[in-house]
């Protein structure tokens, strides 16, 4: 079990957090995958997972900041490091469901999201906004 705790309306804050950044377009340091999961994660919780990592502003930063964080340069890295230091259990993709963080992809082409509130898709950030994808493309997932 997770040591961060879903708030008792966690469903509408989600909900509030998705559509606030529902039209909101990719941008490092601002919405990039990494920094959308953990502010659902922190919609829910109350809890900012991403602290250590804020204030980068282009890919490169972001990737010295994971680095920094974490010893490597990967999105799987940094989500295991932050899973670990925060008490959050992988599960099964298959067993993902509203709100937890998920991977799509893997090596360099790795991107988090969140399963949306009908369970079926995944959220990402995107050029025009949030993307939604299938979820059967999930390669690993975490319980929030």
């Amino acid at each position: 079990m997770s040591s961060l705790r879903r708030l008792p309306d966690w469903q509408s804050r989600l909900s509030e957090y998705v559509l606030q950044n529902a039209r909101r377009p990719f941008r490092y340091g601002e919405l990039d995958c990494g920094l959308f999961v953990a502010g659902a994660i922190e919609a829910m919780t109350g809890v900012d997972v991403a602290a250590e990592l804020r204030g980068y502003t282009c890919r490169r930063q972001a990737f010295d900041r994971i680095a920094a964080a974490c010893g490597s340069r990967s999105m799987s890295a940094i989500a295991d490091h932050l899973a670990a230091k925060f008490g959050i259990l992988e599960i099964s993709p298959a067993l993902a469901q509203r709100g937890d963080a998920v991977q799509l992809e893997r090596g360099a082409k790795a991107k988090l999201g969140v399963v949306a509130m009908n369970g079926l898709e995944i959220l990402i950030p995107y050029r025009a906004g949030l993307l939604r994808v299938p979820k059967q493309l999930v390669v690993r997932a975490w319980h929030v």
